[in-house]
């Protein structure tokens, strides 16, 4: 890491927030998806058509938290590092008496 970002911290903000609306509209969509899936098993019966579903279902369910979580993960790491430049440039400025953002 070079100690210089190109993209201002509250962009960065902007875009974490982004990310975390984007996972919780696939979760929310997702999840919906995977409830109307569920309903639709009961009509199946005790069948290897219902096993098999019902397994694919389990494997969407685990790929849904799985792509939550990466956009959660992805989101919480633009915050901390928008963070850490803020910090810095917060420190820096009360080290030489400039004002945060003059350069």
């Amino acid at each position: 890491m070079s100690g210089v970002l190109r993209v201002p911290p509250e962009q960065m903000h902007q875009s974490a927030a982004k990310l975390h609306e984007i996972a919780r509209n696939l979760k929310d969509q997702h999840e919906q998806a995977h409830g109307a899936v569920s309903d639709l098993l009961a009509g199946f019966g005790e069948s290897e058509s219902r096993s098999a579903l019902a397994a694919r279902l389990e494997q969407w369910e685990e790929e849904t938290r799985s792509h939550h979580q990466h956009l959660t993960t992805h989101a919480e790491k633009h915050v901390r590092i928008a963070n850490k430049f803020v910090a810095a440039d917060e420190l820096d400025a009360k080290a030489t008496g400039e004002n945060v953002g003059n350069q």
